[in-house]
This record gives C-alpha cells, structure tokens and sequence, in this order.
C-alpha cells in the first residue's frame, strides 16, 4: 500500500471554486467522504471530513487507489486509516 497523504487542506472556498461545475460523491468511510469535482473540464479529487468540515486536495492516483481498497480490496478499516493519513499529512 503506498503512503497515503494530501496535496493540502483547502477551504470551503477553494472547494467551491475546483467544483463548481459539480460534484460526485464515490463512497463515504466512518466520517469522511471521498468525492471528486469539476470546474470546466479539469477533475479534482477531495476527502471531505463530515465532523470537522475539514477537506483535502488529492490527487487522482491516491483517489484510484482509494477506489481500488473501497470497492476490489474490501478492507474498510485499511480505507479509513489511509483517510486518517490523508487528514493528518496536511495538518
């Protein structure tokens, strides 16, 4: 498994503008939901923290790999500890 962090923390500004053409939600782990978002024809990946309302920039290999453990792996526990990882690799 490969080390699982953030690009950054963004704000709920930052999150709207890399989003707003929309927005998809791929699965949700314990607190956190992993969604992507568009702004024109660019894709961004993000883990939203639903407690803290905290969210983080990914980037498109980590959300596969995500993917990958969530739906092929079925390691739900394994899935949030990389969240945790990725939360705590931009504080």
């Amino acid at each position: 498994m490969s080390q699982f962090t953030a690009e950054k923390k963004v704000t709920r500004e930052e999150f709207m503008e890399l989003a707003q053409s929309g927005m998809r939600e791929l699965f949700d782990a314990g607190p956190y939901k992993v969604v992507d978002g568009t702004k024109g024809s660019e894709l961004h990946h993000f883990v939203y923290n639903t407690q803290t309302h905290d969210c983080y920039l990914i980037d498109l290999r980590t959300s596969y790999e995500l993917l990958a453990m969530f739906y092929a792996g079925g390691d739900k526990e394994g899935v949030e500890n990389a969240l945790n990882n990725i939360a705590t690799s931009a504080e």
